[in-house]
């Protein structure tokens, strides 16, 4: 009995759940994550009317030790000027010997042969030497100059001073030096010794008063010596936010306590998270330990101890919907968190959880504690730092433009480094949810600017931590169709997530992920209509030989599933039996993608539709129209013979795209042109704005 009743209690908890919680894809929960982030930087900003938090850091502390390591990742807060101009001297940028430019023609084109010699040499300055600039050399040279001697020349290395007045420098393979060192020849042609050569003049890297690093900068080794070579030692940088890290389960056991007991595991969720937060180097992380579910007491007054010195807590486990899983009540019922979503639509880390808190603030209303719940699977956990916790402290490190709009700083801000990859075996699909399956990547060259494969690493358990051994990133797999599509198959293009990249380093901004594209609003996606030619004879009546034709709303419904609700919205789709009715739906129709679908249509009225629908495009689109023949051929080799139309048609001051497909293979064909589609309109409406000025500014 109490079995059973434990199974009703959580069957009962998984229907609340429902009821609470509705999946959310993942791409929508991502983007609320930085909405809530940006609020919180924009709420602190407004309430505190004060600059963001900073700290200052120093290259190397008070006996010179140096502190490089310290600075790595850090952003800059101020801009770093130059004071004193780099470098500060005119140095030589080869060995030779350095010259007044002026000397050069007088001297030489009066004299005759060879022989004869241009300069007296007199003396030497070497790399680090500290000379005078009015020094004895230079004076007796002038001296020496009105007696009608030769004009002066020293011998100089690379990086050693070249003191007035000389103002180039001839290098030494262009020099004879006579027997005795007193004098030398200029080989080089007359004139080719000007003013400023082979000398790097003072300030020509870094001008006095110029910026050397704006504010924002991420300071990588080449900052250090930058900032070295204009003698900055201060720096002021962004403050990093603090981010703790909780363990909860009655189940596990500290990392360094090998389990003894039956039905204990070490804890591995804590240490892998603030290594990979450490990592990341856009956060200090804080260890909060491991609490138990059972004294909530002591978990609250962590939580409460943890808000108070954290902008960011992380925990794991606690959240699924067995009656220990009690983080989020005690979120809500003892700190009044605010749940913005319980539940994503992925595999793995369905239970992920988003929450925002207002702590009391000494001195201001309040700040905003952003809370991520991850699964206890430390898969999961992984996964999900990456997906989302990752992107919210990149925005809290680096702040937000607080003059833009709030889609617009979501717009910009920074994700994952996306690539897409070829599978190199097939994979199962999941029938409940998309996967972020881990893959390891090879690079392999090609003609055309190579590709990437993925492998998968293995069983892809979330409690199996070998599945992210050699995981480079995470492919994004759709949820697999029951009677459509139940496997990812070998030689099939996917998005990948890549893993690593500290940061500032890696990255694409939301605006050009193809990951976060999926949960563009209708209007943002690309509308498909769909125009179903079933042929009739010329009173508007099918014929007889037609096989049966489609059903219009299968026929919609097979291309959105062909096409992927990610980026497309398919309309409704009309019937046609004659060329007339279809002239008059392709002039009415307004969508970016109109489709032309023959349903069993003889070989013969395909040609005479086909030119028909040719009649109607501006420009042809070969490259479209192949690969949907590609395509369809893969899934029905018969659709080889169709003729494929494809191209762009200007109407109402707009351009759509026109494509003529049969209906066998149409998802063959649909799948193999639904990547370049988006990209063909994009480009189509770049060129269609060349003629349609007026248009475009509208």
């Amino acid at each position: 009995r109490e079995l059973r009743e434990a199974a009703k209690r959580t069957m009962m908890a998984a229907a609340a759940a429902d009821a609470v919680h509705p999946m959310v894809p993942v791409p929508d929960a991502l983007l609320t994550v930085l909405r809530e982030t940006a609020r919180s930087i924009l709420v602190e900003e407004e309430e505190s009317s004060s600059s963001p938090k900073t700290a200052t850091l120093r290259l190397h502390s008070e006996d010179g030790t140096p502190q490089y390591q310290c600075i790595m990742g850090r952003i800059l807060a101020e801009d770093v000027t130059v004071n004193d101009p780099y470098p500060p001297f005119d140095a030589s940028i080869m060995d030779g010997y350095c010259v007044q430019s002026c000397d050069d023609l007088s001297t030489r084109s009066s004299k005759g042969t060879d022989s004869e010699w241009t300069h007296q040499i007199v003396g030497q300055i070497y790399a680090g030497d500290d000379v005078d600039e009015s020094s004895s050399s230079s004076s007796s040279s002038k001296e020496e100059n009105k007696q009608g001697a030769l004009p002066s020349a020293a011998y100089v290395t690379t990086g050693a001073v070249v003191p007035s007045p000389y103002d180039a420098v001839v290098p030494i393979e262009d020099i004879t030096v006579s027997p005795d060192g007193k004098y030398l020849r200029v080989k080089s042609e007359p004139g080719s010794t000007s003013s400023g050569k082979w000398i790097r003049k003072v300030g020509c890297d870094m001008a006095a008063g110029t910026v050397a690093l704006s504010a924002g900068t991420v300071l990588q080794p080449p900052h250090v010596g930058i900032l070295i070579q204009i003698g900055v030692n201060e720096l002021v940088v962004r403050d990093l936010p603090k981010v703790g890290v909780l363990s909860t389960g009655n189940e596990i056991l500290p990392s360094h306590h090998h389990p003894s007991a039956s039905g204990k595991i070490p804890d591995v969720n804590r240490p892998i998270l603030l290594s990979t937060l450490s990592s990341w180097g856009n956060c200090t992380p804080v260890d909060l330990g491991i609490e138990t579910d059972d004294d909530i007491n002591e978990l609250t007054n962590n939580l409460r101890s943890a808000m108070d010195r954290c902008d960011v807590i992380v925990t794991t486990g606690g959240i699924s919907m067995g009656e220990k899983d009690v983080m989020e009540d005690v979120f809500v019922e003892q700190f009044g968190a605010t749940v913005h979503f319980g539940r994503i639509h992925m595999k793995p880390g369905k239970p992920t959880t988003f929450m925002t808190i207002k702590v009391p603030a000494i001195g201001r209303r309040s700040r905003t504690c952003l809370i991520f719940c991850l699964p206890g699977n430390p898969v999961s956990g992984i996964v999900c730092s990456h997906l989302f916790v990752r992107p919210c402290l990149d925005m809290l490190v680096k702040g937000v433009d607080t003059s833009t709009s709030l889609h617009d700083i979501v717009q910009n801000a920074t994700v994952q480094e996306e690539i897409v990859a070829t599978l190199t075996k097939d994979v199962k699909l999941d029938v409940e949810r998309p996967e972020y399956r881990r893959v390891s990547l090879t690079y392999v060259p090609g003609a055309n600017g190579g590709q990437f494969l993925a492998s998968s690493t293995g069983v892809q358990r979330s409690s199996r931590l070998m599945s992210m051994n050699g995981a480079d990133g995470l492919m994004l797999l759709p949820k697999g169709e029951p009677g459509r599509k139940l496997v990812a198959k070998e030689g099939e293009i996917y998005p990948v997530m890549l893993l690593g990249g500290s940061v500032g380093t890696v990255g694409v901004m939301v605006r050009d992920s193809i990951h976060i594209s999926q949960s563009l609003n209708s209007e943002d996606k690309v509308s498909v209509a769909i125009v179903n030619v079933v042929v009739g004879d010329d009173h508007g009546k099918m014929l007889d030989m037609v096989v049966e034709a489609p059903d219009t709303t299968e026929l919609s419904r097979r291309a959105a599933v062909a096409l992927g609700s990610d980026r497309f919205n398919v309309l409704a789709t009309v019937k046609v039996l004659t060329c007339a009715e279809l002239m008059t739906e392709l002039a009415s129709l307004e969508s970016d993608v109109i489709l032309v679908v023959f349903a069993g249509t003889p070989f013969q009225e395909n040609l005479r539709y086909a030119s028909t629908v040719r009649t109607f495009i501006d420009k042809e689109a070969d490259a479209i129209s192949l690969q949907a023949r590609k395509g369809a051929a893969e899934q029905h080799p018969t659709a080889a013979l169709f003729e494929f139309t494809a191209g762009f048609v200007h109407q109402n001051q707009t351009q759509c795209m026109l494509l003529l497909l049969p209906e066998e293979g149409l998802e063959g064909s649909l799948q193999a042109v639904r990547g370049l589609l988006p990209h063909a309109l994009e480009v189509g409406k770049g060129a269609s704005a060349h003629h349609h000025h007026h248009h475009h500014a509208q």
